[in-house]
């Protein structure tokens, strides 16, 4: 003969009007929340598929443009062989690239010394220089009495 007796100690609490309350709020809120969530989401790793891809395409563009650069003076210094001498054509063909890139590292260094937030830091470094100075100074003389 079975004992069918149940011994169990656990007791089945039903929940309070505010935890009803709050679990039918918190399925409210996930059900508005999980559409936009996913849209979001998409959206998100469709920019990051595009930033992936302008990343390597504008790197490949990068290393392309340099080798090609790089080879386009090798063939002029090459070219420029045939009718001087090979030093004549490496200083020419080094004129030809250094003198572009020194104008447009001044015109760059200009423009930069023109922009608003870069005269404004130059303010703000020299307050604060000034500021440490006077600090400085002022604690000088405290430092004496050690």
């Amino acid at each position: 003969m079975a004992d069918h007796h149940n011994y169990g100690t656990a007791l089945r609490i039903p929940p309070s009007p505010f935890e009803r309350a709050a679990r039918e709020l918190f399925a409210e809120f996930t059900a508005w929340l999980a559409p936009r969530a996913h849209r979001a989401r998409k959206a998100v790793l469709a920019e990051l598929a595009r930033a992936v891809f302008v990343m390597a395409t504008l790197g490949f563009a990068l290393v392309a443009a340099a080798y090609g650069t790089i080879y386009f003076f090798a063939f002029l210094v090459e070219l420029l062989g045939q009718w001087m001498p090979h030093w004549a054509a490496l200083g020419l063909t080094s004129a030809i690239m250094l003198v572009p890139a020194g104008i447009a590292a001044l015109l760059g260094v200009w423009q930069i010394f023109r922009l608003r937030s870069v005269r404004a830091a130059r303010g703000a470094a020299g307050a604060a220089n000034a500021a440490l100075v006077r600090f400085g100074r002022r604690n000088s003389q405290g430092a004496n009495s050690f």
